[in-house]
């Protein structure tokens, strides 16, 4: 068993210009020679059911018995490869196309679309074109398979979130972000949601999205819980939100959207329709990865401010 060389830590690779180079353990892949050994036939599109860091470490971990070439992160669409496109890595369940496949891991979770963002997208298919080009693989669906789609696979990912048709528009470069554009930022997305420690952290309501939702009480002031959103391009959205609705919660909770010719607050009733989206309204957001939806806490009405989860969707 080879050992994780310092040395080797945090250069760059050499397969891929863009990715950071750090090496799997070497018990959890196999040293070849492709394409001389086998042909590059497949990408195969993986979700990692957790964090970039730590599949970053599960695949240095000896113990772990798997492994991918590439891992893409969600937030900037930071990649680092750890195994050598000519290597074989563990990652599709199948040896044999284990051997014929580079596999592309991507933080996030099948069940939660927030994790697939624009940069990541972009990111991902900039690698894929590549890797095609190199190897010679069609960029076609027959060729750029999720797990799911490897013969005898038990797993599910991408699943049903990921956008093959905008991925492969963008591998293609055929597209710009399609109509059908959404995604989700709850309270607790990682690197997506801040807010300071007047927030409260609440499981109370079976109407909340997800685990739990912040609350604040009202004050002269605003002290935004924000929403960081990587919005594709400036085009009009609909914005939305979800909370959970609880007899005496403020019926006057100020949202501030961030458009693209300055900030618009809307008022909604928390008090009534929680535990389902609805909306703001729509308005033409700019470009960029920034803070696009705030709850503010300046409301003249008393009774708990809530920010639970919004939704933004292309229109």
């Amino acid at each position: 068993m080879a050992p994780v060389g310092a040395a080797d830590i945090g250069i760059q690779s050499t397969d891929y210009g863009p990715a950071a180079w750090v090496p799997a353990n070497s018990s959890n892949y196999t040293v070849s020679s492709r394409e001389s050994s086998y042909p590059i036939n497949y990408i195969v599109i993986h979700t990692m059911q957790g964090s970039y860091s730590g599949s970053i470490s599960w695949f240095q971990n000896a113990a772990a018995g798997t492994s991918a070439h590439y891992l893409l992160r969600s937030s900037d669409g930071a990649v680092t490869q750890m195994v050598r496109d000519k290597d074989v890595a563990w990652h599709a369940g199948n040896w044999t196309y284990n051997t014929q496949s580079i596999g592309l891991e991507h933080e996030g979770y099948v069940d939660n679309a927030s994790w697939y963002t624009d940069a990541m997208y972009r990111s991902s298919a900039a690698l894929t074109r590549y890797l095609c080009d190199k190897y010679g693989i069609p960029k076609t669906r027959n060729n750029i398979i999720g797990h799911n789609q490897v013969p005898g696979a038990t797993h599910t990912d991408p699943g049903p979130n990921w956008n093959w048709t905008y991925y492969m528009q963008l591998v293609t470069g055929t597209t710009t972000p399609p109509p059908s554009w959404s995604t989700i930022v709850d309270n607790t997305t990682a690197g997506r949601f801040t807010a300071s420690a007047n927030w409260g952290t609440s499981t109370y309501s079976s109407q909340r999205y997800g685990t739990d939702y912040r609350f604040a009480d009202p004050v002269a002031a605003s002290d935004v819980a924000w929403y960081k959103v990587n919005i594709p391009a400036t085009a009009t959205y609909r914005v939305e939100a979800w909370y959970p609705a609880v007899a005496g919660y403020n019926a006057t909770t100020p949202y501030v959207v961030v458009t693209s010719s300055g900030n618009q607050t809307v008022n909604v009733n928390q008090s009534a329709n929680g535990g389902g989206w609805r909306s703001l309204g729509t308005f033409t957001l700019a470009a960029g990865d920034a803070n696009k939806v705030g709850v503010s806490r300046w409301s003249g009405s008393t009774g708990y401010v809530i920010a639970d989860a919004i939704r933004v969707t292309r229109v």
